[in-house]
């Protein structure tokens, strides 16, 4: 062996790339986003005038694009209804809505303050294709990403990348994510996180009428990830040079941040890039729409216990019922429409199980809903859950008894293995075949186990 030392390596480090700048400013936390100032033409009943108004991306007490007009002149007071705007570039938007009317802050005036709510979406000044389309995200706590290079010197793994159905989608965290998301953990409420780009993977130009559908279907895309209402707002149209040719002002549903549990492991982005492809191939499908998007939303609110465990025991009920039509009678014609009617809502339950690859048993680790299930004669998961479900929506006087028989630790258990189970449908319905987090054997961030499918045929 030569003790001459190897010549050092003349291999640059590939630079990583530089985060995406957002459309707008993001603003801080619970902050309204200005979207436009200056002279607008206010149109009502048979009266105009032109003055000052703002409009503004409001988070709080709900997210809604609102108007505010400090000083209305003199003889133009307007009553609470609708009014039309003209921005200064021709844009006209109607059915806008006054919340409130109330005096100037001057003394001794007679002008008027008027603010409300605008109908949205508002494509300014014209809907003119485009090459790439830029947003914000707001309260998205995500997983780690690829590398990126701040501007602070810091690098990170902070950029998430969706390719499905011709287009990318890619998420980069803002330079103050952590800050962002810290608040979010302490005070609740809605912080934009991401600035987040559209585009085309052919590179043609498109239309916001071709981007809002799946600029739609990613803000339930993550809702689903992440247990809780969030989506993309303010998208705005770019030339290749760079230009803004328009902006929107967009927003979609998103719920004051919770700490939710879900399926999405924030060590491990395959899990939010994997089943993306899937889902919104179903997404695109006129059959599956509106199955995906009634399943997505009966797990987000029962995972948000909307209507107390109870309620969330229904809501994830109702879905399996959807999944159970749509899979085994619609889709594989395991059943006909007639025969599938005929089957207790348990035997429903346990096709869709067998059909997705999900045990059947009840997990060891439910150790409350095991107890019950023993003395009940439950022989499985599917029995146990609609057995549970069966006392709340059919409160009887036999079931009112069983109801108070089963002790509460046992919904709650149920309310976990529901929602457990209704990640793996879903992600069995997106022909995924990765990692996940387990949410009833999980202890800590980075716990993970491959769907149990994964080494099956899809």
């Amino acid at each position: 062996m030569s003790d001459t030392p190897s010549p050092p390596s003349t291999i640059a480090p590939v630079p990583l790339p530089e985060p995406l700048q957002p459309p707008v400013d993001p603003g801080l936390p619970n902050q309204p986003i200005p979207l436009i100032p200056g002279p607008v033409t206010a149109l009502y009943g048979n009266k105009q005038f032109t003055g000052d108004v703002t409009f503004s991306l409001c988070w709080l007490p709900t997210p809604r694009v609102r108007f505010y007009v400090p000083g209305v002149p003199d003889g133009h007071r307007p009553g609470l209804g609708g009014i039309s705007f003209v921005l200064s570039d021709g844009t006209r938007f109607d059915r806008n809505l006054i919340t409130r009317v109330g005096p100037a802050a001057e003394p001794y005036s007679d002008r008027s303050t008027v603010s409300g709510v605008v109908n949205p979406p508002v494509i300014r000044p014209v809907d003119h294709k485009v090459s790439y389309v830029l947003f914000l995200f707001p309260n998205f706590e995500a997983p780690l990403g690829s590398g990126l290079q701040y501007a602070d010197g810091w690098q990170r793994a902070a950029r998430l990348t969706l390719i499905a159905g011709g287009w990318t989608v890619t998420l980069d965290q803002l330079p103050d994510y952590k800050e962002r998301v810290e608040t979010l953990n302490a005070a609740s409420g809605f912080a934009v996180t991401h600035a987040g780009r559209l585009e085309r993977d052919d590179g043609q130009p498109f239309r916001a009428s071709d981007a809002r559908p799946i600029l739609d279907a990613l803000g339930w895309y993550v809702s689903f990830c992440t247990g809780q209402w969030a989506g993309p707002c303010l998208p705005a149209g770019f030339e290749p040079s760079g230009a803004r040719v328009w902006q929107g002002w967009d927003y979609q549903r998103t719920a004051p941040f919770r700490q939710r549990q879900s399926w999405l492991d924030r060590c491990h982005h395959e899990g939010f890039e994997g089943p993306f492809a899937g889902f919104l191939r179903l997404w695109q499908d006129d059959a599956w729409e509106q199955v995906v998007r009634l399943a997505i939303h009966w797990y987000v609110e029962a995972n948000a216990q909307a209507g107390s465990i109870e309620g969330a025991i229904v809501l994830t009920q109702t879905a399996f019922e959807l999944l159970a039509s749509a899979v085994l009678v619609e889709n594989h014609a395991w059943l006909s429409t007639d025969g599938y009617e005929k089957l207790a809502a348990a035997d429903r339950v346990r096709l869709l199980f067998r059909w997705a690859g999900i045990p059947t048993g009840i997990p060891a680790e439910l150790e409350v809903l095991s107890a019950a299930a023993g003395a009940e004669n439950w022989p499985d998961a599917p029995t146990a859950m609609t057995a549970v479900r069966n006392t709340i929506t059919h409160p009887t006087l036999k079931n009112r008894e069983k109801f108070g028989r089963h002790p509460g630790g046992a919904r709650a258990e149920v309310w976990s293995l529901g929602l457990w189970a209704l990640e793996l449908c879903l992600l069995r319905l997106f022909g995924y075949r990765g990692m996940y987090g387990n949410r009833i054997t999980q202890r800590h961030t980075g716990e993970v186990e491959e769907v149990p499918w994964a080494s099956g045929p899809i």
